[in-house]
């Protein structure tokens, strides 16, 4: 089982597969049952299953609209990009169908339509994040307008994947109404929120710069106090033209503290800088491929 858990195509197609067991739960339980249209094929799906009950009185279940609907964009697919364009967004797809038809039974855990819209997009968020951040994707939306920029190559994908993605929130308006629609466009913003954290990881880093006349005792003090790597930049002042080293360097949120402390010992005339950092790489943060 160990050997099992190192393996990176297996912990990649876990989170795959947790990631659309996820997506499945926030549609079925939150999305759905409050009419919230976010776009995407599982947001059209929603407002095919209400008109088809509704008109013709007929079930048409997420799972099954989410393959009807993705099978011909597979197919143009394939013909135009080959089966290696695909990879792991086939399998995501038809997974998802899966998830979403064993979760459907699962009863709807709140009838309030903020909450819903707030867990609801919190949960989508984690889910997507997961596909995404394991270089994959749940077909849809993302596939057709990769499709229709091949012949419109002068509009940018994201701009084909907006209005696309726009027209089914539309539909959204005019069958559920506008009430439900903007909870849905809050739930919008909230998934993208939560993707980038799912992505970039939780645990923030600062870039710090710091410029000071003592800024070799710094550097030094940041190595064996904080112990954190640091690196000397050549600078000189504009106004002095005063040859300057600029200290480097990029810390944990939680050093910040003991790194001003630091510096305040040494120099408290220093100059420092301190920048939000979303995603660092290499020694003492993470791997190129984590």
């Amino acid at each position: 089982m160990k050997e099992l858990l190192k393996n990176k195509t297996f912990i990649k197609y876990l989170n795959i597969v947790i990631g659309c067991f996820l997506l499945a739960t926030s549609l079925n339980v939150f999305l759905k049952p409050n009419h919230f249209v976010l776009g995407g094929v599982t947001g059209l799906g929603i407002v095919l299953e209400s008109v088809f009950k509704t008109a013709f009185n007929i079930p048409f279940p997420l799972w099954l609209s989410n393959i009807l609907i993705n099978l011909p964009l597979f197919l143009i697919a394939y013909k135009l990009f080959g089966f290696k364009f695909l990879g792991n967004t086939l399998f995501a797809t038809f997974f998802l169908s899966f998830a979403l038809a064993v979760t459907d039974w699962i009863p709807t855990f709140t009838e309030d339509m903020f909450l819903a819209a707030v867990f609801g997009a919190v949960l989508d968020g984690i889910a997507l994040g997961l596909i995404i951040k394991n270089r994959c994707s749940t077909g849809g939306t993302d596939l057709l307008a990769i499709i229709i920029n091949k012949f419109l190559r002068h509009i940018q994908i994201s701009k084909i994947l907006l209005c696309i993605d726009a027209t089914i929130i539309f539909t959204g308006i005019i069958v559920f109404g506008v009430k439900p629609t903007l909870y849905a466009i809050m739930s919008v913003f909230i998934v993208s929120k939560v993707i980038g954290t799912v992505i970039d990881g939780f645990d923030f880093a600062k870039a710090v710069f710091i410029i000071s006349d003592k800024s070799e005792e710094i550097g030094n003090s940041i190595l064996n106090i904080i112990d954190r790597g640091a690196t000397a930049l050549d600078a000189h002042g504009m106004y002095t033209k005063n040859k300057k080293n600029v200290i480097f360097c990029v810390v944990k949120q939680k050093q910040i503290p003991e790194l001003k402390e630091v510096v305040a010992d040494i120099d408290e005339n220093a100059f420092v800088v301190i920048a939000n950092v979303s995603e660092v790489i290499g020694t003492g943060f993470k791997g190129m491929v984590d």
